[in-house]
């Protein structure tokens, strides 16, 4: 119960921008969603910038849509090598590592609560991105990974929007 309502606060988090975590603190704030096409399924994904958030991930989250996940952004340092791990996690996992040229370069499959590690070695095209969906999501090699860009017409025009560098709205004022 108290993670399907971890889970339900994170998701206020794309209409409200920030929130406050209560559980537990293990997030001080978090600031937004990001809609992520993959082939031709959106996705609303936890933005996870700041290594606390990262090492955090999904642990104790126990249900989520199929249309829901975790977005790991490592584009600012981009890797050749990243590993992951399920420990805490109770959910079945696909582990995709996104290129820097926006492709899905590996899917792994993350078993619940184990502590081996899910590992990607890609020195071609570094690893930019992680993302953390359930195995319901259709997801191959090659898919072109799409982020959703703001638009004016996205905007209220009677309202005060405060932009990220990325152009993603961080609060919006009234």
């Amino acid at each position: 119960q108290e993670e399907v309502l971890y889970w339900r606060e994170l998701i206020n988090a794309f209409l409200t921008s920030k929130i406050k975590m209560a559980k537990g603190g293990q997030f001080e704030e978090i600031t937004k969603f990001k809609i992520v096409t993959i082939g031709d399924v959106e996705y609303n994904l936890l933005v996870l910038k700041t290594e606390e958030e990262k090492e955090k991930g999904l642990m104790g989250v126990t249900s989520m849509n199929d249309d829901e996940g975790a977005l790991f952004d490592y584009s600012n340092n981009s890797q050749e090598e990243l590993s992951f791990w399920m420990k805490d996690t109770a959910l079945p996992l696909y582990i995709i590592f996104v290129g820097e040229d926006k492709t899905v370069i590996d899917v792994k499959t993350g078993v619940p609560n184990s502590e081996d590690y899910i590992t990607c070695i890609s020195s071609e095209n570094k690893i930019a991105y992680v993302i953390e969906l359930t195995t319901n999501a259709e997801v191959s090699v090659g898919d072109e990974v799409k982020f959703e860009s703001l638009k004016p017409s996205d905007l209220d025009p009677e309202k005060l929007h405060i932009l990220n560098e990325d152009g993603s709205i961080q609060a919006t004022i009234d």
